[in-house]
């Protein structure tokens, strides 16, 4: 990520921002730590207007890939933390900027905890995930690294262009891990949730998504 684009929190998540180490040794409940960052769209262009209007929340999901553990699943980004990250909150923007290409300008709160278990190769692992809800600097019209062609393109949405594209559509998908992304709507993460629609989902993940569109002011 480029160093100049920093991401802001609020005080009550200042403990995950601490050391990874620190945070990890604090909870020894755990054997593996993993996060998900869920960004939201919620305006749209108006070719026919030329204008950017408000319109219903729609969340980003990833498609993940047929070579992948649960081929076709939907989810937000999100992975594993791995040793180099400084923190939670820092592994939550480097999984996002990973999956989805956008960059976190702000972490805004936390939406879920969910713990599992499995064995792996005679070893119980105890796993923890923790989903944060955040903002990219692209939905604000900042870009991210090689996404604009042109400085004039950082600069503004011409919404009248197909030369230029809405940020949304912006989204760089990590190869191997995902094949397709969507924005969705509240209505159609219910659908999946009751097992209709054309989206296929974990529970957990379902039920962090629902939380995150009644979190959004």
């Amino acid at each position: 990520m480029p160093q100049d684009l920093t991401f802001s929190i609020p005080p009550h998540l200042d403990e995950y921002n601490t050391p990874l180490s620190t945070f990890i040794a604090s909870k020894p409940q755990w054997t593996n730590f993993v996060v998900g960052g869920l960004v939201f769209s919620r305006s749209t262009p108006n070719a026919q207007k030329g204008k950017i209007e408000k319109s219903e929340p729609r969340v980003l999901l990833l498609q993940r890939a047929p070579t992948d553990s649960l081929p076709g699943y939907w989810e937000g980004p999100g992975g594993g933390c791995e040793e180099s990250d400084e923190s939670i909150l820092a592994a939550v923007v480097r999984e996002v900027v990973e999956e989805s290409g956008f960059h976190v300008s702000r972490i805004v709160d936390l939406v879920g905890v969910e713990e599992w278990t499995k064995e792996s190769n005679g070893t119980m692992l105890f796993a923890v995930k923790f989903t944060f809800l955040v903002e990219v600097y692209e939905a604000q019209g900042v870009l991210g690294e090689g996404a604009a062609e042109t400085e004039e393109e950082e600069k503004k949405v011409d919404v009248g262009r197909e030369a230029v594209r809405w940020w949304e559509d912006r989204v760089r998908l990590a190869p191997g891990e995902h094949s397709a992304f969507e924005w969705a709507t509240e209505e159609q993460v219910k659908l999946g949730l009751e097992g209709k629609g054309k989206y296929k989902i974990l529970e957990d993940e379902k039920r962090n998504l629902l939380k995150a569109f009644r979190m959004l002011v």
